[in-house]
């Protein structure tokens, strides 16, 4: 559905291009997507028209879309429950903004106050921990000398027990003192103790002093962590620098491109170059927008690309020293990989019906995809000279860069390390 209705203004940037090549775009256009391996045989400007294209197809997808679905209103809540702010005097909510009034405390006092909350009752808790520590040590003297007596009692015979037992003195006062001493306790237990006070003075200034301790540690390791951080953060500061500065060099290195790409393609859409002849019209069309396999792709060049004399010099017979057949991607850049820079073969392509060029390139190995449906050979791309021959081709861009933003001239012939490509053999040709 989405490849009858794509928009004419998408289609109409592509109009020079092959009944084949339109049928490619048209299904890339249609699916969103673009086979990886085919993706990878494209130049970084190729690249950018092709996503622009693509990015295109999405907007106006969505807008029809967009269309299509507008907004439903929103449904009015059922819900009894709702919310109600507390208003002023001028029928605004009420707000309350902390540090504003006269008698609010800054963050640095609650801040303070808090900690030093937090450390008093931590020393409350060891000040119990110590005291019950102590308890249980004292209780466990007293059944220790408990347990002692006790066996000195069980050994005791009955003879020492009459030798060492005294008269009972009658500790009993007569009636009046007893009455007069009863009064006495009563007075002194309803005063307080001056022992009891200074004990109770004596356990809070414990406590005051390990709050205090205590408070001063965790200010202590507040201010480590924090200086610890400050560290860490001045470590990471020339790391982070170093990674945003790459980040920028290469978004601004990403936007050259597209802008040169952009200026390249506007630039083409402008010139009316004498060597690009009007397409005809395609009599056949190619069932499948890619071969199947290497014996449809070798029987497809002795079909129709032999009798093109494609891949043989224009003044012989004999195979060109820059075409090397049928051969992948991997095996070229290993050919190229051995020599200078802006050398180059031609290699029949296993993802289109057509051919790719693979240059050598200062600091890799490119690939151009050569479109040959359409009984002319020409680059993949919009706008792009069409020639009668792969020869011509290649003999044009031995003097115009096939990118302006590369530069890349096809001057040095990558020479074969086989006699005669696979493709040739079988025919009257020979090696060069």
């Amino acid at each position: 559905m989405w490849c009858q209705c794509l928009s004419a203004s998408v289609l109409a940037d592509f109009e020079e291009f092959s009944l084949k090549h339109r049928k490619m775009l048209q299904q890339i256009l249609n699916d969103m997507w673009v086979d990886p391996e085919i993706l990878a045989e494209l130049d970084e400007s190729q690249k950018q028209i092709l996503f622009c294209k693509m990015r295109e197809e999405q907007v106006r997808r969505w807008k029809i879309w967009d269309a299509a679905n507008p907004p439903k209103p929103a449904r009015p809540s059922r819900s009894k429950k709702k919310v109600d702010f507390l208003l002023d005097a001028r029928g605004e909510p009420w707000t309350w903004v902390m540090g504003e009034h006269q008698n609010d405390k800054s963050i640095e006092e609650i801040l303070e106050e808090e900690a030093r909350e937090a450390a008093r009752r931590l020393a409350e808790a060891e000040r119990l921990a110590e005291l019950l520590e102590q308890n249980k040590r004292q209780r466990e003297e007293i059944e220790v000398a408990q347990q002692k007596l006790d066996a000195e009692e069980i050994y005791c015979s009955a003879d020492e027990l009459r030798i060492n037992a005294k008269p009972v003195i009658n500790n009993i006062p007569p009636i009046q003192n007893f009455l007069k001493r009863d009064a006495l306790q009563e007075i002194s237990f309803n005063k307080p103790s001056n022992v009891s006070q200074k004990v109770a003075l004596w356990e809070k200034r414990v406590v005051e002093e390990r709050t205090s301790e205590i408070y001063k540690k965790l200010q202590k390791i507040k201010l480590d962590a924090a200086k610890e951080a400050e560290e860490a953060e001045n470590k990471q500061e020339p790391f982070w620098r170093e990674q945003q500065k790459k980040a920028k060099e290469e978004e601004l290195r990403r936007r050259e491109i597209a802008r040169i790409a952009r200026e390249e393609h506007r630039r083409s859409m402008q010139e009316i170059e004498p060597e690009t002849p009007a397409l005809p019209p395609r009599k056949e069309v190619v069932s499948s927008s890619k071969p199947p396999n290497k014996d449809a792709i070798v029987e497809w060049f002795k079909t129709s690309q032999v009798i093109r004399r494609a891949g043989l010099d224009p003044n012989t017979n004999s195979v060109a020293p820059w075409f090397h057949g049928l051969i992948t991607r991997q095996e070229a850049e290993n050919l190229l990989n051995l020599q200078p820079a802006g050398s180059f073969l031609v290699r029949v392509s296993e993802r289109i019906w057509g051919y790719a060029i693979s240059y050598r390139d200062i600091d890799r190995c490119k690939h151009y995809l050569i479109d040959a449906s359409n009984d002319h050979y020409q680059f993949l791309g919009t706008n792009q000279i069409s020639h009668k021959t792969l020869g011509d081709l290649v003999t044009y861009h031995a003097t115009r860069p096939i990118t302006e933003a590369g530069g890349e001239l096809l001057g040095r012939a990558c020479h074969r390390t086989k006699p005669l490509p696979l493709v040739f053999q079988g025919l009257s040709i020979r090696a060069r």
